[in-house]
């Protein structure tokens, strides 16, 4: 009988934020050597984070918009693991509620910011990366309303997460020829504390539990998932 492969290394993008932390602790709990990045100014978490787990996490400090930061980034993650990422899970994002004709420009470069241009510039110096090896899988996680019709109020974050979709979709493509899986993952609303603050009026038990969001996201990018790629995956939690 064949042995399942393994996840074995696996970096994670905005290590610090909810759905990552339960990324973070499935993996090393399954065995898997995980790598975090965050952004530079967080070195007292980091150096927490490496604690809590016990030299079975290194966690790696940049500025996921620029791309030497980026390509420094996968290369120390390269030299912590061996030379090999099995799976690269992107859970940088931010959200704003704003109107087209009164939201300022600065907000929307921000929206882009981090839900477009993190994904892109780090998603391909993974991408080269798993390239020369032959394999590998990367995980975005977009919103669910990129596939619904999008609600007045929403418009500016949710054309960033269209433009993450277009980045999961083509780069599958480009992927297929090199064994390399790309996918997104599209929750509705995730039960955080900064989501339960912003929106004190809604109720919660209709989100997604982070933790579950992670379990699918993991479960997705096994190695045994030899045939999905360029997917776009709905979450909804209790949102239908």
């Amino acid at each position: 009988m064949m042995k399942t492969k393994k996840i074995k290394t696996a970096t994670v993008a905005a290590c610090f934020s909810v759905t990552a932390q339960a990324l973070i602790q499935q993996l090393i709990e399954s065995g898997t050597r995980v790598v975090g990045f965050g952004r530079k100014g967080d070195e007292q978490r980091a150096a927490e984070l490496e604690r809590k787990y016990d030299g079975k996490l290194t966690v790696l400090l940049g500025d996921m918009t620029v791309s030497e930061d980026c390509q420094q980034l996968v290369s120390q993650s390269l030299a912590v693991l061996d030379g090999a990422i099995d799976v690269h899970y992107h859970c940088t994002g931010v959200y704003s509620w704003s109107r087209w004709e009164d939201v300022e420009p600065v907000e929307v470069d921000r929206l882009f910011s981090a839900n477009f241009t993190t994904a892109w510039m780090l998603g391909r110096e993974v991408f080269s990366a798993m390239k020369l090896r032959g394999e590998g899988a990367i995980m975005f996680i977009s919103a669910r309303d990129t596939i619904r019709n999008i609600p007045a109020g929403f418009g500016p974050y949710m054309a960033s997460k269209l433009a993450l979709n277009g980045l999961v979709e083509s780069l599958a493509a480009e992927g297929v020829q090199y064994g390399i899986k790309v996918n997104a993952v599209l929750p509705t609303i995730v039960d955080t504390d900064v989501n339960r603050q912003a929106m004190p009026d809604v109720e919660p038990m209709t989100w997604v539990d982070p933790v579950q969001l992670a379990e699918i996201m993991v479960d997705l990018t096994q190695p045994s998932k030899t045939n999905l790629s360029g997917a776009l995956i709905p979450v909804s939690g209790k949102m239908l």
